[in-house]
């Protein structure tokens, strides 16, 4: 049996389209995911961000502000978004706070 030429040549062409659509899949998933990975490490920046302000806030001459800074974190938390990369800000908000206040506690109870 003999083979078109025109044929062959065809088939070619649509095996190297078909490995550059491959390809072009490829990189947009990694880039995707770098997208996605911005935006997190943005998100926790950003939390972090509002953290340190709120405890530099809640600092007074001879002491530290607990209601102040509850309240900073509690206005902060409420105006992030539920969904999306920025939610993630909601966890480093209650973690970090935590620590602080922690920190706190333990700082009054030794001095008592």
């Amino acid at each position: 049996m003999i083979k078109n030429p025109a044929h062959t040549i065809e088939v070619k062409y649509i095996r190297q389209i078909q490995q550059q659509q491959i390809e072009l899949a490829l990189l947009k998933a990694e880039r995707d995911a770098a997208v996605r990975d911005r935006d997190v490490a943005q998100a926790r920046s950003a939390a972090m961000r509002i953290l340190i302000d709120a405890l530099a806030r809640s600092l007074r001459p001879y002491g530290f502000a607990r209601k102040r800074f509850l309240m900073t974190i509690r206005k902060a938390a409420n105006a992030v978004p539920n969904h999306g990369p920025a939610a993630l800000q909601h966890e480093v908000l209650f973690e970090g706070s935590n620590r602080i206040l922690k920190r706190t506690d333990a700082s009054l109870t030794a001095q008592a």
